[in-house]
């Protein structure tokens, strides 16, 4: 893996709740390439600021993206979420992240 990239694992983790609503932290963390751990630190800081909500749904949580959210970086802020999910998110044949 590269040593630096362009977004943060905070944007990978959205990305890939983007593609698929109903993944286990498991399997985000083995496609960002961070620990179980820090993707629950991750979620944590997306949920409290209100980018994310989380249902649970039986044994498994349903994440709901809030398209409508702005980005937080000043350079960014004038842009939201959704653009980021369509501009480098899921294509529309693709299912699994």
């Amino acid at each position: 893996m590269a040593t630096w990239t362009f977004l943060s694992n905070h944007a990978h983790v959205l990305l890939c709740l983007a593609e698929n609503p109903d993944h286990r932290l498991h399997d985000i963390a083995e496609r960002v390439g961070i620990t179980e751990r820090g993707v629950q630190l991750i979620l944590a800081d997306l949920i409290a600021d209100g980018y994310v909500e989380r249902e649970r749904v039986g044994r498994r949580n349903h994440y709901t993206i809030h398209p409508e959210s702005r980005l937080r970086h000043p350079l960014e802020a004038h842009h939201r979420v959704a653009e980021l999910v369509e501009a480098l998110g899921p294509e529309r044949h693709q299912t699994n992240c």
